[in-house]
């Protein structure tokens, strides 16, 4: 028989309303925790699978930043300044770049660093070329850059960080100016690198929650996500009776009972790229002890969704096997920008691009290179074997 995980003390919790504290156990068989029967069609979540990150940059910002690499005679790195947000129809991102930054040097660190930027910054390396044509295809990155931004993606997702979307967009920026009598042209060249992992989620029948006051708050017209403007989301837990038990994402409790999902509030789709961050939280953080999964290898997501009256209910595969690895993806833009001289730059009409992970480029056959040479592991990897097993109980003895 699987072992049960009684809680003592502080954790116990009283899962009604009544003074009588009960003891709280995981169900002692953990296959056939919920109903897989899907009642829809599956849908994916990923950064980019309904549409492409958008990037939209002022006039203003473009021409300030090549002024100053034409006075600047070193050429040296300086950054673009912006924020990302999730779209309306969440169905993707947009980053707006509207500000310049010299950067300016620190002392014992290697590189230049923003000399004003704010919490909350999306910050853009960026290298401009004034010297008109460059003999060669752009490549943005070196190596260097990519094994960085490989491992701030893997920390993001595996610590306990605050969530944010934006940290798992990598992005930098190489700007080539060519004038000529009355107008300027600006190559641009943009790389991001973000995280590959997709999952594949399915809508199934509602499981029962234990009513505890965070569930009854989700539930109400006025929950935590309508008072503090955001959303919010946190992990799930299951009793003996195969109810599921909604835990914050602060609570200690989330790093020793086993964990079967994670529940959000606060959001219009389950497409959002808010969940999928969430998903890769869940599955590859490094502090949870114990993810118990489907016999598919499926996890649940509970969505507390503001278009919804009742929490919706799906069950989440990652697409990359029941023992994913952090996988990286490569997304890219380049356009050319023609403008005249001596006008005053009009913000009412800012340039747009796409981030688009298609197409064969310098940039993209120097990823593959560097990726083929990751040494990055996954925090799957980095489990000893006994929470290797306890995630995937009614599996066998498959080797992961």
């Amino acid at each position: 028989m699987e072992p049960t995980y009684p809680l003592t003390g502080t954790q116990m919790s009283t899962r009604f309303s009544s003074s009588r504290m009960v003891p709280f156990y995981f169900p002692p068989s953990k296959c056939a925790l919920w109903n897989p029967v899907p009642i829809g069609d599956y849908i994916y979540l990923h950064l980019n699978y309904h549409r492409n990150p958008k990037l939209v940059v002022t006039e203003k910002t473009i021409r300030l930043a090549c002024r100053h690499a034409k006075q600047n005679k070193e050429n040296l790195p300086c950054f673009l300044l912006g924020s990302l947000t999730v779209d309306e129809d969440e169905e993707s991102v947009t980053l707006t770049i509207d500000r310049f930054d010299p950067g300016r040097e620190v002392p014992e660190c290697l590189e230049r660093t923003p000399t004003a930027s704010l919490p909350g910054d999306f910050v853009i390396p960026c290298k401009i070329h004034t010297q008109g044509l460059c003999s060669r295809e752009i490549i943005v990155h070196n190596a260097d850059d990519f094994n960085l931004a490989f491992k701030a993606l893997q920390h993001h997702v595996c610590s306990k960080d605050s969530l944010d979307c934006g940290k798992l967009l990598s992005l930098r920026a190489h700007i080539t100016s060519r004038e000529s009598l009355d107008t300027v042209d600006f190559d641009l060249d943009w790389a991001a690198v973000t995280l590959a992992n997709t999952f594949k989620c399915t809508p199934v029948k509602p499981i029962p929650i234990i009513p505890t006051a965070l569930a009854r708050n989700l539930s109400s017209n006025l929950n935590i996500s309508q008072v503090q403007g955001t959303y919010k989301y946190g992990y799930l837990t299951m009793d003996e009776t195969r109810k599921l038990l909604l835990l914050l994402e602060s609570d200690p409790k989330v790093y020793s009972l086993p964990l079967v999902g994670i529940w959000l509030s606060g959001i219009i789709h389950i497409y959002s790229p808010q969940v999928w961050t969430c998903c890769l939280r869940y599955v590859f953080s490094s502090s949870i002890q114990e993810r118990v999964f489907s016999e598919s290898g499926s996890f649940i997501i509970v969505l507390y969704s503001v278009t919804h009256k009742d929490p919706e209910f799906y069950e989440c595969l990652p697409c990359d096997g029941r023992s994913p690895d952090l996988r990286f993806q490569l997304l890219t833009s380049k356009e050319t920008l023609h403008l005249f001289k001596n006008v005053e730059p009009s913000d009412k009409n800012p340039a747009c691009f796409e981030l688009s992970a298609e197409g064969q480029n310098a940039e993209r056959e120097f990823f593959n290179k560097v990726s083929k040479n990751l040494s990055i592991k996954s925090m799957w990897d980095l489990s000893s074997p006994t929470r290797d097993r306890a995630r995937f109980p009614c599996i066998g003895s498959a080797e992961f």
